[in-house]
């Protein structure tokens, strides 16, 4: 039974150039990067490629590129690697309030441990306050972070003059790009961020995989927090070759796609908002699209439970929010934090388009789950093909 996959933020399938990249390393080519002899050298080879496919991605050098297990880990290692194991000194870090739980968390941490955290004011749209954030920011402050783009309401974050602005009292910004990477251009040395992670799985690379980029300017004030064999200076562990190589596959395939993608899915979203506006009475968007990727689509569904709606669709794979909050019975905290009442964040579902999907799948999906929102609601079905 075919389900048309529209949630492309919680992952995407893995490309075929991609799997074929990564089979040799799974078989022949299994050595050890870190051996000294001819598989392993032939290995690390391949690591180094892939680290210059994803450092073009990103705009920065491949020494700067230390691969992890994901962004999880990446964020991890760039906002508790920023803070002492024993921090005594009266520091504070900034945390952005619809960021993902993998950075949240990490404040909890912190805030556990006595480090002072503070909560980044944003607008209607999602956006940081840059004035607030400004006036607020003291010479105490360690680092700040962002998500740059959204993964429920894709609102995109002016990392460039955050960075600006935590760089003028001597703290650190870290931009989580799991959901911007291969959806908008990244330079991170003409935005002087100082660390950014990575997710292979977003873009079409495998799961298990991710990269964090370190500033050089900034390396020595980071501290691990896994220790070994020192595989990178940074990070322990043994390199997963075939997953590695995946990833800059994937990174490599990002950049070359990209504008033509762009084009694409705005193309997408016009569609699945015709498809949905003339079905759904009273549609509403969550967030700004003047502010947003075109790839994420979050809408309320007046009267339409987003859960009861998710777990009724057969062959429509789509979602209420994040992936790492699915489990939650609250309403979406990214919502909430924008301002969204309670009832629309309990009624709103996440869509997300891949610019890979046919314009057919596209609107099959969407009718679907516009027949299955308008029967919860109590509302005449149509016949997809005729919503």
């Amino acid at each position: 039974m075919k389900v048309i996959y529209l949630d492309g933020c919680a992952t995407t399938r893995v490309d075929d150039e991609v799997f074929d990249a990564m089979l040799p390393y799974l078989r022949e080519e299994f050595g050890n990067p870190s051996s000294p002899h001819v598989l392993g050298k032939r290995a690390r080879r391949a690591v180094d490629e892939a680290a210059e496919s994803v450092a073009r991605l990103i705009g920065a050098d491949p020494a700067d590129v230390v691969f992890t297990s994901g962004a999880t880990e990446s964020n991890n290692l760039a906002l508790l690697g920023m803070f002492g194991h024993d921090e005594r000194a009266p520091v504070n870090g900034f945390f952005c309030p619809i960021d993902h739980k993998s950075s949240l968390a990490v404040g909890q941490a912190l805030a556990a441990r006595g480090v002072e955290t503070r909560t980044a004011r944003v607008r209607p749209s999602g956006q940081v306050d840059l004035d607030d954030l400004a006036a607020r920011l003291d010479l105490h402050t360690r680092v700040a972070t962002a998500a740059w783009v959204n993964s429920e309401i894709g609102v995109v974050q002016p990392v460039a003059a955050m960075a600006a602005l935590c760089h003028a009292v001597g703290a650190m910004l870290h931009a989580d790009a799991a959901q911007a990477a291969g959806r908008i251009p990244i330079a991170v040395r003409e935005a002087e961020l100082d660390t950014l992670s990575l997710s292979a799985h977003k873009i079409h690379g495998p799961k298990g995989v991710g990269a964090l980029y370190v500033r050089p300017e900034i390396r020595h004030r980071l501290r691990p927090v896994l220790y070994g064999g020192g595989q990178h200076a940074l990070r322990s562990g043994t390199i997963p070759t075939h997953l590695v190589v995946g990833m800059g596959k994937a990174a490599e395939l990002a950049a070359a796609r990209l504008d033509t993608e762009w084009r694409r899915v705005r193309e997408l979203r016009a569609t699945a908002l015709d498809v949905l506006a003339a079905g759904v009475p009273g549609l509403r968007v969550n967030g700004d699209p003047d502010a947003s990727v075109p790839h994420v689509l979050n809408v309320v569904l007046p009267g339409v439970r987003g859960e009861s709606l998710v777990a009724g669709l057969r062959t429509v794979a789509v979602s209420t929010g994040s992936a790492c909050n699915s489990g939650s019975q609250e309403p979406s905290y990214v919502l909430t934090a924008i301002g969204v009442p309670a009832e629309d964040a309990n009624c709103s579902v996440r869509i997300c388009l891949d610019p890979a999907m046919s314009f057919a799948d596209l609107v099959l999906g969407v009718e679907l789950l516009v027949e299955r929102a308008r029967a919860l609601a109590g509302v005449a079905v149509a016949t997809p093909g005729q919503v």
